[in-house]
């Protein structure tokens, strides 16, 4: 699904304070993994995610998705393929809209006409899998829930428009304790229900142990790959919320 071929990514070029964030990866993601990203600050893992939203091109190397080199690639194009999920609750949501107007919203995802009192039964469906009552509240304003609620509602948003690939930035790091173990858990139900690919940065080290069929550790700009289990994915029979459309396997298929 994801490849990253020999990709570097040297920022300031020639000048004297060059500097090499991220060197000779060669990687490869498959469908379904939940991969689980550590490393010290500095160490290029924002550098990695940037190149996976296409924010960032490889000063060279190759970064193929579903087989497709993603090189002249925007942001805006490679977002029908890849959901993410911030570190701020409030950059992933709309705070002065409703529930409602943000599900509506994510759900038009690329769709030139909205209406925002439009919303597919699957996002409130999606909503349910909470287990906060937000789907009983869906005229509350979005600004007005806890960091928790609206973390979780960004990751519903995130994947309403049924993405390949979820990309988590330290989605835990600006929340209590309890809200992060619900976000965590809504994760996990979102790579092993629907089979999303998940890639999660994290300094929590209790839920890089806890969480994810892969580990990698990224220092000085190198990957490393510590820990890979096979994925954990229901069956489509064994989905109780099947996202619609959903044509979706299990078994990897590596690019």
């Amino acid at each position: 699904m994801i490849k990253l071929s020999d990709v570097s990514v040297v920022y300031r070029k020639g000048e004297e304070n060059e500097k090499c964030a991220l060197k000779n990866a060669t990687l490869q993601i498959s469908q379904g993994d939940f991969v689980i990203i550590v490393g010290p600050n500095g160490a290029g893992k924002s550098t990695l995610m940037k190149v996976l939203l296409c924010e960032l091109a490889p000063t060279v190397g190759t970064y193929y998705l579903n087989g497709k080199s993603m090189r002249g690639f925007s942001v805006t194009q490679v977002a029908r393929w890849v959901g993410r999920v911030f570190q701020d609750p409030n950059s992933g949501i709309f705070p002065d809209l409703s529930i409602l107007e943000n599900l509506s919203i994510a759900s038009k995802k690329g769709v030139r006409w909205l209406r925002f009192r439009s919303c597919p039964q699957k996002a409130v469906s999606l909503l349910s899998l909470l287990g906060l009552g937000l789907e009983k509240n869906l005229n509350t304003r979005a600004g007005d829930l806890s960091g928790g609620q609206k973390q979780a509602l960004a990751m519903i948003m995130a994947i309403i428009s049924d993405p390949k690939v979820l990309l988590l930035d330290e989605h835990t790091a600006s929340l209590d304790p309890k809200s992060s173990v619900k976000v965590m858990e809504l994760t996990r139900q979102i790579n092993e229900q629907f089979g999303i690919t998940v890639v999660m940065i994290t300094h929590n080290m209790p839920f890089a142990e806890q969480y994810g069929n892969r580990k990698w550790k990224i220092e000085e700009g190198e990957v490393y790959e510590y820990e890979y289990r096979p994925p954990v994915c229901l069956t489509r029979s064994e989905n109780p919320f099947p996202l619609v459309g959903d044509q979706r396997r299990c078994a990897p298929k590596c690019v």
